[in-house]
């Protein structure tokens, strides 16, 4: 009997299919917290199946799209994606909802791991899903999130090592949040894929703004226009480089969200006094 599980990232619902062992799941953090129990809401988006041996691919005309070795390659070849990992393979269709994954060596591995997963949801969020963001991701007192987007050494460890000890306040994420647009809002959600502080939540909420940090000599904060917004926005975020009309989409969905969330410049002090600079906010 398969032993099929399903996961919920940013309200994308994978079901993993299987005839092998798939209890991994249950006990790999951080994904343990994305389980969803499979209501008939929650009907998958994505379908996987995972096997455990080498993916055997003899066509010669394949086109690489990606070349990121040694860990990790996109190519395309006979109308399907190859996605070529250091120890596994996902073979995927077109739109990216259905494939395999091959993984070459423990057993006991987990199927769904970086950085084929993330790269995954890259390309599902470019095909007019949403985005992902270089971003530590916090939800204030009012339920709304604010987030603080960055590249990395901005501060967003920073941040979330001083906002999660707060009552009142979640971190969704210190380093990768998804932002999707729901019925003229603008959500963010909490991904699996933390950075050095190592929090996550699998909740979502409404943004209310977004704060391009720098680290400065006072505390400061600066509006920004629309147009320096979306530019900002675009080099805090993994676009599809590889694929035009997924850019296309991600340059759209950055300038809607500058025009529609407020933007800042946040420069701070990397101590508790952003804290209190930020009361008004929280």
């Amino acid at each position: 009997m398969n032993d099929n599980l399903k996961l919920n990232i940013a309200d994308i619902f994978f079901l993993f299919i299987t005839k092998e062992r798939a209890l991994i799941f249950k006990h790999n953090l951080p994904y343990r917290h994305f389980l969803t129990d499979g209501k008939a809401d929650s009907r998958p988006e994505v379908i996987l199946r995972f096997q455990y041996g080498l993916y055997s691919h003899q066509n010669k005309n394949k086109r690489i799209l990606f070349d990121a070795q040694p860990n990790w390659r996109l190519y395309y070849s006979n109308k399907k994606y190859i996605l070529e990992g250091r120890d596994r393979t996902m073979v995927l269709t077109s739109d990216f909802t259905s494939g395999e994954i091959y993984i070459v060596k423990n057993r006991d591995d987990f199927p769904f791991a970086y950085p084929l997963d993330e790269i995954l949801m890259i390309n599902l969020l470019g095909r007019k899903r949403g985005i992902l963001m270089h971003a530590c991701g916090v939800r204030n007192r009012n339920g709304r999130v604010i987030l603080f987007a960055g590249s990395s050494d901005a501060g967003k460890s920073t941040m979330a090592n001083l906002w999660k000890s707060k009552r009142a306040v979640t971190v969704l994420n210190d380093d990768r949040i998804i932002v999707r647009k729901k019925k003229a809002c603008f959500w963010a959600y909490g991904t699996p894929w933390y950075g050095d502080v190592k929090v996550c939540s699998p909740e979502k909420a409404p943004l209310e703004k977004v704060f391009f940090l720098k680290h400065s000599k006072n505390n400061t904060i600066r509006k920004t226009i629309p147009i320096e917004a979306t530019s900002r926005l675009i080099t805090c975020c993994f676009p599809t480089f590889w694929d035009k009309k997924g850019m296309e989409f991600t340059l759209s969905f950055c300038a809607e969200l500058a025009q529609n969330v407020p933007c800042y410049e946040l420069g701070f002090i990397p101590d508790k006094s952003i804290i209190e600079f930020l009361k008004g906010v929280f």
